[in-house]
C-alpha cells in the first residue's frame, strides 16, 4: 500500500454496522479517529471501540465522515484486499511437497500465492513456518500476545528442516518457534509426513521436541502428504501405504496415552486421511478434545458421524411432495456418505443417489471433495438424471462465495446440469433443505447410539 492510500474495500458484510452507515464496496478507508488504520492487527484493535469515525474515500474521489455507534467488540464488517491491509508476506520457502507448486496452469492468480504471514495464522489460522520472521515483527507478536497462532513444524531435526523447506533459513523457525513459546504465545502445529523424509523415528523425535517446549504447544497434527498429477520436475515423492498408515496410527494411539498421563491432553492428532486409508475407525468424538484442528481435516469424519447419530433416529410426522436427490463427493467421503443415504432409506423418505467423483483437474490420487472442482462436477454429472437437485459440500467453494477452485461458480454448473446445485456444511444442514424442499417432510430429531 502507497503512502497517502487507504485500506481497499472488498466485502461489506450484510447486516454489519458498516452496511448500514451505508459503506460501500471499493471505497477506501484512509482513518478510525483521525488515526491512520496501519495494518489488519491495527484495524482489528481500532474498529473494538463503541464508537468510531471513519474517514472514506469513494471510488468517485470523494471524502466522506462516517460516524458509527455500535457495541464494544462488535466487528465494523469490512474484509480488505489485501486481507493484511498492508503487503502480505510471502512464502521463501521452497518445500517438497507444496501442494501450490502441484497446481495446473490457469488457475486464478490467488490461487498460486503462498502466505507466510503471522497476522493471516493468528486471525485466520492459516499455517506459517516462522522461518522469516523479524526481530520487530517477534517482539510484536509478543507485545500483543497475538496467540494462538498455526505452526508448520513438519521436523525438529536442523538438516532436515533445511532440506524439507528448502531454504537454510529453516533452522531460524525453529529458533523463533522456541522464542514464541518462552514469551508466552501458544502454538498449534502440523507436521505434513513425507514417508522416507520425517517419518518413524523422526516423527516420534520431533513430537518429543514439541512436547518439551512445554504447555504453550496445545497440539500437534500428523498431515498427509498430497500429490497431485502435476509434479513435473519435482521431488519424487510418495504416500504411506495402508500398513504404513495401521503403523503409525498406533503409534499415536501410544503416544496419545503416554502424553495424556504426562500433559493431561493426547496433543497429537492424526487427520482423517490416514484413517480412511488404513480402513481404522475414527475415534470417538471425545479423543478429539474440541476438536482444535479441524479445519485441517483432523476430526472432520468424526463431526460428519456425530451429526449423523443425532439424525439416525427419527419418526417422520408429515410425509411431503415426493423429492429426488443427488449428493456428489469424492471417493474418501463415500464410505460416510453412504451411512448417510441409508438412513434415507424408508418408503417415504426422499429418493437420494450418491455420486461418487473422481478428480480429473488435481489427478485421481487427490481423493477429497474440497479439491473437486466446478469442471469435475459437470464431467461426471452432465447429462445424467439427478432429480431435483445435487447436493455438495461447502468444503469444494472458496468461504464466502459460490467459487470452486477452477474459478466455475456453482451458478455455472446450475446453468449446464439445469438444476440447482446446494452446497452443505453436512448430515445436519442437508437434512435441513431436505425438509425445505419437500414442503411438508418433517423430521423429529432424537439422540441416536455414536457410530
Amino acid at each position: 500500500m502507497r503512502k497517502n492510500e487507504g485500506a481497499i474495500i472488498e466485502k461489506v458484510l450484510p447486516g454489519s454496522p458498516a452496511e448500514a452507515a451505508g459503506i460501500k464496496t471499493g471505497w477506501q478507508l484512509m482513518r478510525i479517529d483521525n488515526q491512520p488504520v496501519g495494518d489488519i492487527i491495527d484495524y482489528k484493535i481500532m474498529e473494538s471501540d463503541d464508537q468510531l469515525r471513519l474517514l472514506l474515500l469513494t471510488e468517485q474521489g470523494i471524502l466522506r465522515r462516517v460516524k458509527i455507534t455500535k457495541q464494544v467488540e462488535t466487528p465494523l464488517g469490512l474484509q480488505f484486499n489485501p486481507p493484511t491491509i498492508t503487503k502480505m508476506q510471502h512464502c521463501g520457502n521452497n518445500c517438497l511437497f507444496c501442494f501450490v507448486d502441484q497446481n495446473p496452469p490457469g488457475m486464478r492468480p490467488a490461487l498460486y500465492v503462498k502466505d507466510d504471514d503471522y497476522r493471516l495464522s493468528f486471525l485466520y489460522g492459516n499455517f506459517i513456518t516462522l522461518n522469516r520472521l523479524t526481530a520487530p515483527e517477534l517482539d510484536r507478536i509478543t507485545r500483543l500476545q497475538l496467540s494462538p497462532l498455526y505452526v508448520s513444524v513438519h521436523t525438529t531435526k536442523p538438516g532436515l528442516r533445511n532440506l524439507m523447506f528448502g531454504t537454510k533459513k529453516a533452522e531460524k523457525g525453529l529458533l523463533n518457534l522456541q522464542r514464541l513459546v518462552k514469551n508466552g504465545i501458544r502454538v498449534h502445529a502440523q507436521v505434513v509426513l513425507c514417508p522416507g523424509y520425517n517419518t518413524g523415528p523422526e516423527m516420534e523425535r520431533t513430537l518429543a521436541d514439541l512436547a518439551a517446549l512445554g504447555p504453550g504447544v496445545l497440539s500437534v497434527a500428523l498431515v498427509p502428504i498430497g500429490l497431485t498429477a502435476h509434479r513435473s520436475g519435482l521431488e519424487n515423492l510418495r504416500k504411506h501405504t495402508p500398513e504404513e498408515a495401521r503403523e503409525m496410527l498406533k503409534e499415536v494411539g501410544t503416544l496419545q496415552q503416554e502424553y495424556l498421563k504426562e500433559r493431561g491432553t493426547r496433543f497429537v492428532f492424526a487427520a482423517d486421511e490416514f484413517y480412511n486409508l488404513a480402513s481404522v475407525p475414527v475415534p470417538a468424538g471425545d479423543r478429539y478434545e474440541g476438536y482444535p484442528q479441524l479445519e485441517n481435516g483432523v476430526g472432520l469424519a468424526r463431526h460428519f458421524l456425530d451429526e449423523l447419530s443425532v439424525i439416525e433416529r427419527r419418526h417422520r410426522a408429515v410425509p411431503g411432495k415426493a423429492v429426488t436427490a443427488t449428493i456428489a463427493a469424492a471417493p474418501a467421503a463415500g464410505a460416510l456418505l453412504e451411512k448417510l443415504v441409508t438412513i434415507f432409506s424408508g418408503p417415504e423418505d426422499p429418493e437420494i443417489d450418491l455420486k461418487i467423483i473422481s478428480n480429473k483437474y488435481f489427478g485421481e490420487q487427490v481423493t477429497v471433495s474440497g479439491l473437486l472442482t466446478g469442471s469435475d462436477l459437470l464431467t461426471a454429472l452432465e447429462g445424467k438424471a439427478l432429480g431435483d437437485v445435487v447436493f455438495i459440500s461447502k468444503t469444494m467453494l472458496k468461504e464466502g462465495s459460490s467459487l470452486f477452485l477452477d474459478d466455475l461458480t456453482v451458478e455455472d454448473v446450475e446453468q449446464v446440469l439445469k438444476i440447482p446445485v446446494c452446497p452443505v456444511s453436512g448430515p445436519l444442514e442437508f437434512l435441513s433443505e431436505i425438509e425445505k424442499l419437500s414442503g411438508g417432510y418433517k423430521s423429529e430429531i432424537k439422540r441416536g447410539p455414536n457410530h
